[in-house]
């Protein structure tokens, strides 16, 4: 029998992705500005960077997974990536914010660093999601894991959003030079990042080969790219899952998009964003305090369908009704718990795929499909653009232009409604395809507990 669960595996399970959010938040919230503002590159030269590497780093999910299914290090086959990989991928991370020679061969430089840097973390921050199936099967345990993964998840990016712009900003002035800047910040957080790892890594260290072994004590079999590939298939609860998230991310990245056009156009308050974009992370971090509670007692579909309803209501709302800012303000934060509590729970529905997964073909792929918790993340981001683009061209907008009806009409549509439309698509797909009720996942939980039986 594998050991019970400490509390501080489970409590800390959130500390790698704190780190993370620390780390990942730079490229985020700055690379862009980073390519043409601080190393000059020409501005083709910087939109055929951001191009190749949102394709490739789109790519790289799948690809992670795989590799992740392949390898099995000996701290432990998910656990393991959790020492190796954050090293390697800070290092390449690195070259992503540095100046080196002319703007082509920075380029090429920064691109490699990107690739390298987002294939190692893809494969290592899937292990870490990877865990919250393999280290339990108890379904509060997991709840518990992927709401304090929530939380810490908030706090990592709420703490760069204040303190994280300003060290670059304030280390690049210091240091007379402000690329300079983002190097020495960067070095800062793959630091803080590595060793958020490490810890964990550490406190794991009597679970490291939980939910990897069979009940003879041999290792599992590796499965072939097909049968990984198959794992999707088969798998209604997952495909249903990836689209609902794809719709809520997609609808998140717009509303970021064009939180700047609705300010400063539909309620002239431009001055009043950055208080807006703060509110909404620590709105998240709330969220995800009450996702545990409320998931326990009403199921994990049923809280993230209600919250996902809350957010529709909020949107189509604020494109319905006029509003002034401190109104306007109010109701999102308020619709934004629609948002932040299922960003608590997917890592817990997402285990349940693979459990379902495990019962349809007896065969476990944990660590490819708790990978894909990436994918609708990476192909919102792609996309997004795309359709903030369309938006502002059928508005007719033009920098600075006046506010006329018709262009605070097209940024209401490209801010809530477009949004809400799209996530409630999501929503219908997965309430059609997401079958997993608790009391279905403690049926295949006892199916499986039989087929490993009878497997001695």
């Amino acid at each position: 029998m594998e050991k019970a669960l400490s509390k501080k595996v489970i409590n800390l399970y959130g500390l790698p992705s704190f780190g993370f959010q620390m780390f990942v938040n730079v490229e985020v919230m700055l690379f862009a500005a980073f390519l043409t503002d601080y190393i000059k590159l020409p501005v083709a030269l910087a939109t055929t960077v951001l191009m190749i590497t949102s394709i490739f780093d789109i790519l790289w999910v799948p690809t992670a997974g795989i590799i992740l299914e392949k390898s099995n290090m000996k701290w432990g086959k998910y656990r393991s990536w959790l020492l190796v990989g954050p090293v390697m991928a800070a290092i390449f991370y690195t070259f992503q914010f540095m100046q080196i020679g002319d703007p082509t061969t920075n380029a090429i430089t920064i691109t490699i660093g990107f690739l390298v840097s987002h294939l190692i973390w893809n494969t290592y921050y899937a292990a870490h999601i990877a865990m919250n199936n393999a280290l339990t099967t108890v379904r509060e345990e997991r709840i518990a894991m992927a709401s304090n993964r929530g939380m810490l998840n908030a706090l990592g990016a709420l703490m760069f959003s204040y303190f994280g712009v300003k060290a670059v900003m304030a280390v690049g002035t210091a240091v007379n030079d402000p690329a300079l800047g983002f190097t020495y910040v960067v070095i800062a957080v793959g630091i803080l990042m590595i060793l958020s790892n490490w810890i964990y890594f550490y406190i794991t260290k009597d679970y490291a080969f939980h939910g990897t072994q069979t009940k003879a004590g041999k290792p599992e079999k590796k499965m072939s790219v097909g049968e990984m590939l198959k794992q999707i298939v088969i798998n209604p609860p997952l495909i249903g899952l990836l689209l609902v998230e794809l719709g809520r991310y997609l609808g998140r990245f717009i509303i970021f998009g064009m939180a700047f056009y609705y300010f400063k156009y539909v309620i002239n308050d431009l001055p009043g964003l950055a208080v807006f974009m703060m509110g909404l992370t620590i709105v998240n971090f709330f969220a995800a305090m009450i996702a545990a509670p409320v998931a326990k007692k009403i199921g994990e579909k049923n809280a993230y369908t209600i919250a996902i309803l809350l957010l529709i209501a909020g949107l189509l709302a604020v494109w319905a009704i006029p509003m002034e800012a401190s109104m306007f303000k109010i109701v999102m934060f308020i619709a934004y718990i629609g948002y932040g509590l299922p960003d608590s729970l997917g890592v817990a529905m997402y285990s349940a795929t693979v459990d379902y997964a495990e019962w349809k073909t007896g065969k476990n792929a944990r660590g490819f499909i708790m990978s894909l918790i990436s994918f609708p993340i990476k192909t919102a981001v792609f996309v997004r653009s795309i359709i903030i683009g369309a938006v502002l061209a059928s508005a007719g907008y033009v920098a600075d232009m006046a506010a006329t009806p018709g262009l605070i009409q097209g940024i209401k549509n490209g801010f809530s409604l477009y949004p809400s439309i799209i996530i409630a698509v999501g929503l219908g797909i997965m309430t059609l395809m997401y079958s997993l009720t608790p009391k279905k996942l403690d049926e295949i939980h006892q199916d499986i507990a039989k087929t490993k039986q009878k497997e001695i």
